[in-house]
């Protein structure tokens, strides 16, 4: 105990700021990746809106049961660090490759290659953060380590607009190699594997039938449903396009989602803390109902930027409080292949949901926006039954 107080800073442990600069230099280099990706799908390589949802939905749900496999393995082994580094470091490796592609089936094989090392990192390091956080200080650790994501998120779109005419898309992929490198050697070095309060590291799949709760089963529908609303915001820039921006200042509309998610994220922690998880998801789903009803009424560039505001806040809420939900619902030795499940599940409907999205947008753009409003109402709806469940079953846990 007398160490773990040593490791404080401002009440939050060291693993959580170091895993959230492994995250901004790893963001940087992803989201200059994603920023210029629509664009360069269509615009260099002839692709089709179908196509852009394909690849990303694809790259997501192929490797989606990698999450719950990575969980798992986690809780059993104890070994959460590992697997975050191997994560991690596939995934800084193949995104230079993206500068030598040639057609979109390449850049199909390295964006699955990438979430695969997504798929092996974000459920043992969800269990880092959560091992090594208080739980009434749950919803600030995940904030603090949302907002430090998410600045790289900001920094990376900057970055493509700067370099985008001096280096090309060649020369700005390539330059993804050096926030990458940086990201993995923070995280080997001054990462710890957080101590278990449970003994013996034996969780199996077998023995995690007290997993899926009630509670817990209510709460992952609600997210499915969210995240077959949130669909890719590669639909969001194409539509700026749509609107009239440049395809130079997509990057711009980019950064401007992240940079609400930012601002969103460490009061989110504090919202979920303080008046309950489960309230800050439903005002999180708002958002998102809000964002796309006005990204899809927008009549010009200037009306979407309200929606890209919208959009961003909204993200900020929810992947903050989504996370920081699910120690509350589950036993400390099943949390990593609970992070697992819920990744799981959100990565299977991706796939469909961003292929119907991008047919829906071959026929007009905002239709695809509605579909998103639509389950995002839905997902509202599922969630209030999980805080009609959670009052009944687990309020004292946190809800």
């Amino acid at each position: 105990m007398e160490q773990k107080e040593k490791s404080l800073i401002v009440g939050i442990s060291t693993n959580i700021i170091f895993l959230g600069v492994v995250s901004f230099f790893t963001d940087i280099s992803t989201e200059i990746v994603v920023a210029l990706l629509p664009t360069f799908l269509v615009l260099q390589l002839g692709a089709t809106p179908e196509i852009v949802g394909g690849i990303e939905g694809a790259a997501e749900s192929i490797t989606s049961f990698l999450k719950l496999i990575s969980g798992a393995i986690a809780d059993k082994t104890g070994k959460r660090k590992s697997l975050t580094l191997v994560g991690y470091g596939l995934s800084n490796v193949v995104k230079p490759f993206m500068g030598f592609v040639g057609n979109w089936e390449q850049v199909l094989g390295l964006r699955m290659t990438d979430r695969v090392g997504k798929g092996l990192r974000t459920p043992p390091r969800d269990a880092m953060i959560a091992d090594s956080t208080q739980e009434k200080k749950m919803g600030r650790a995940f904030g603090i380590h949302r907002t430090l994501d998410q600045m790289g998120a900001v920094v990376g779109p900057v970055i493509a607009f700067l370099l985008f005419v001096p280096l090309g898309y060649q020369g700005i992929f390539l330059f993804t190699a050096i926030p990458g490198a940086i990201a993995v050697a923070v995280l080997f070095i001054f990462v710890k594997e957080p101590p278990r309060r449970n003994s013996a590291p034996n969780a199996s799949l077998k023995n995690a039938r007290s997993l899926l709760n009630r509670t817990f089963s209510m709460y992952l529908g609600s997210a499915t449903l969210y995240a077959i609303a949130a669909i890719s915001y590669a639909f969001i820039l194409l539509r700026a396009v749509e609107l009239g921006v440049p395809k130079e200042v997509t990057p711009l509309v980019y950064a401007g989602i992240q940079v609400f998610h930012v601002f969103a994220s460490l009061p989110a922690g504090e919202i979920s803390d303080r008046l309950g998880r489960v309230r800050a998801i439903q005002l999180g789903y708002l958002f998102l109902l809000l964002s796309f009803v006005v990204i899809a009424l927008a009549p010009n560039a200037w009306v979407l930027v309200l929606g890209v505001a919208l959009y961003g806040t909204h993200q900020g809420i929810v992947e903050t409080s989504q996370r920081a939900i699910i120690p509350s619902l589950v036993t400390e030795e099943y949390r990593g292949t609970a992070y697992g499940l819920y990744n799981t599940l959100i990565g299977i409907v991706t796939f469909p949901t961003n292929l119907i999205a991008g047919f829906l947008f071959t026929i007009n753009g905002s239709y695809t926006f509605y579909y998103g409003a639509v389950f995002a109402v839905l997902a509202s709806l599922t969630m209030a039954l999980t805080q009609r469940e959670g009052n009944k079953q687990a309020t004292k846990r946190g809800l």
